[in-house]
């Protein structure tokens, strides 16, 4: 016996169809479109259409996916969508084998909410766990009608903003790691080997040295009021987070770090990076160039760059190009607006900016080795002064002692 379907496809030239077919089943009404150069992103059976519909939530209050479920949910449709499997059983498939609670949902909902009619973006949208980025580039390669592309290119970005983020904080965490164990020795040493020593420092009649006298403050301070320290420390770095997440706050943290020597070249190759592949993957994926700017000033990561941008968006919207806007505003190095001169010229703007954020990325490499090399022995220079002090502040005296007997 057959049934009803109701289906959403597009034609060879990317015009949206919605119509309804007669089948024995998905499988056969799937292949009728197909066969009919149709390309199918909504198949649905009527009769359990409205119930399912209200067995999915609107919105998901699981949070956001990470980049490693984005990149893996757009690959596998990319994969699917290109052997030929329709979006609403590739949605399917995905949710059944997806690693997560959240995941599942996710699919689950965007599948419900595509086989009641709507396009991709939307119902992805919908769900509140995919970033704009993410949606406006559906959007673009469901108007465009390569879709499949279109999501390849956004696995292709998601594991290339992953494994930049991964190399950075894997440079980082060994310094990171020296560094606390520093501030724990040092602690330590203040909290019981100086104090240890100041009664017999103190009953000796030795005139005591001031670096003596404070660390002796000091490490008697820490052992009868660590909690206090600690309870400062962290009211400390509570209220710091909370001014940095302040406009005010985020604009100064982020023009502090671009200042800062090494560190501040550092970060700039990182979002050029950052900015060249999304903006070249946004452009390549069809989405409008302004659309596109409004995303990249909300991924750059940084509020200096993120006023530049708009900005620059600003002499887009009038018609100036991205180049001259982009050379105007100076948040990038030189070579940046001229390889974008050159992307506007030669119309494969998203080309060069692959190519260029190829070089940054390169850059950032060289950075990571050079700031390690840089941070490590700094580190370890301070570690040695502080036990130095402290070996200081309690030898000197003995040295008195030693001389007045």
């Amino acid at each position: 016996m057959k049934a009803t379907f109701s289906y959403r496809a597009r034609d060879a030239n990317g015009q949206l169809i919605k119509g309804t077919i007669e089948a024995r089943d998905e499988a056969s009404a799937f292949d009728t479109l197909k066969a009919q150069g149709l390309f199918v992103t909504g198949l649905t059976r009527d009769e359990v259409k409205e119930r399912t519909v209200i067995a999915v939530p609107e919105r998901l209050s699981g949070g956001k996916l990470n980049l490693v479920q984005l990149s893996r949910i757009a690959r596998h449709m990319s994969i699917m969508m290109t052997a030929g499997v329709g979006l609403s059983p590739a949605l399917h498939t995905l949710a059944e084998q997806a690693e997560s609670k959240l995941e599942k949902e996710v699919l689950d909902t965007a599948r419900v909410k595509v086989d009641a009619g709507m396009p991709l973006a939307r119902s992805l949208a919908d769900t509140g766990a995919f970033p704009q980025l993410f949606l406006h580039m559906v959007e673009a390669g469901e108007a465009s009608g390569k879709l499949d592309d279109v999501l390849a290119r956004l696995a292709a970005y998601f594991d290339r903003d992953y494994d930049l983020r991964q190399r950075i904080k894997g440079a980082m965490t060994y310094p990171a790691v020296i560094a606390v164990f520093a501030v724990i020795i040092v602690i330590v040493l203040l909290g019981t080997v100086v104090p240890s020593f100041a009664g017999v420092l103190e009953e000796s009649g030795v005139p005591l040295p001031g670096l003596t006298k404070a660390l002796i403050s000091v490490g008697t301070f820490i052992r009868a009021r660590w909690y206090v320290l600690i309870g400062v420390f962290a009211l400390i770095v509570l209220l710091a987070r909370y001014y940095v997440r302040t406009d005010e706050g985020s604009y100064r943290w982020d023009s502090a770090v671009l200042k800062l020597p090494v560190i501040g070249n550092f970060t700039m190759k990182v979002i050029v990076v950052r900015f060249s592949e999304t903006l070249a993957s946004l452009v390549g994926a069809g989405v409008p160039i302004l659309q596109s700017l409004e995303i990249v000033e909300r991924v750059v990561g940084n509020q200096v760059v993120a006023l530049g941008l708009r900005e620059v968006r600003s002499g887009v919207r009038e018609g100036a190009g991205i180049a001259a806007p982009l050379a105007e505003a100076a948040i990038f190095p030189p070579v940046v607006a001229q390889m974008v001169a050159i992307g506007e010229e030669s119309g494969a703007i998203d080309q060069v900016l692959i190519k260029l954020a190829e070089f940054y990325e390169k850059e950032v490499d060289r950075g990571i080795k050079s700031l390690t090399s840089i941070i490590e022995p700094v580190l370890i220079a301070v570690v040695g002064i502080s036990v130095g002090l402290i070996v200081a502040a309690v030898m000197l005296p003995m040295f008195e002692m030693v001389q007045v007997l």
